[in-house]
């Protein structure tokens, strides 16, 4: 009868961790300097200290989240865990502007929908990939310019629209659909216990946190194996 194999024989190399912490932190934090640039080139100049505040939140949530997932993936697929470490950069940039902003600007959103289809054609599951992001962006196209009519506001920013149909570019349907659940589930539970009610807020950055989610389960299907 075959062991079970362990978690601690996949996951690593764990001496490694704190080096790639470190390193992580480094590159997240030249990162957020880029955004910025982005911002003030659009006319956002002023930076409060809850903006401060929140970009070093940011950069040690996706220094850990890029801490796991690299240590999860296996070193035998290269091509995997380039593309998940590109997921990461592409994640972290387009959900700090949006959470210091409230806006995903196209600068973000469509190379990051290309990069999709790129890794997408080079894993060959291109089509279906194709066909998801298609159904994701049109269904979000309708939500938006309905609920537009009905609301007499916006309710669904065109950026989120399209950074629905990039994940759908990076994940195909399963995985995608999983990400749009839990990042829904965790906006609307911010937005309850919000205190002030009649405010919107940022749908980006609770995406990004379900699309790292789905990413780390992605690239860590050894550890559901026996």
């Amino acid at each position: 009868m075959t062991e079970p194999v362990t978690v601690l024989t996949i996951v690593g190399p764990w001496p490694l961790s704190l080096p790639l912490f470190c390193l992580a932190l480094l590159f997240l934090r030249s990162e957020s300097a880029q955004v910025t640039d982005v911002m003030k080139y659009f006319g956002h100049q002023a930076f409060s200290e809850s903006d401060a505040r929140a970009i070093k939140q940011h950069i040690w949530l996706h220094a850990i989240a890029l801490c796991a997932i690299v240590m999860l993936s296996s070193l035998s697929k290269p091509f995997e865990l380039m593309t998940s470490v590109l997921f990461v950069v592409f994640i972290f940039r387009m959900s700090l502007i949006d959470a210091l902003t409230g806006w995903l600007p196209r600068d973000f959103t469509w190379p990051f929908t290309a990069a999709g289809f790129c890794v997408a054609w080079g894993n060959q599951c291109l089509p279906a990939h194709a066909l998801t992001s298609l159904i994701l962006f049109s269904f979000g196209w309708l939500i938006r310019v309905l609920g537009e009519r009905l609301a007499q506001r916006e309710v669904l920013g065109l950026g989120d629209v399209w950074l629905a149909a990039g994940l759908g570019a990076w994940f195909g349907s399963p995985l995608t659909l999983f990400t749009l659940m839990v990042g829904l589930v965790g906006f609307i539970l911010w937005h309850a216990g919000s205190r002030d009610v009649s405010r919107g807020g940022p749908l980006g950055p609770w995406l990004g946190y379900g699309a790292l989610l789905c990413m780390a389960l992605n690239v860590s299907d050894p550890l559901f194996m026996w």
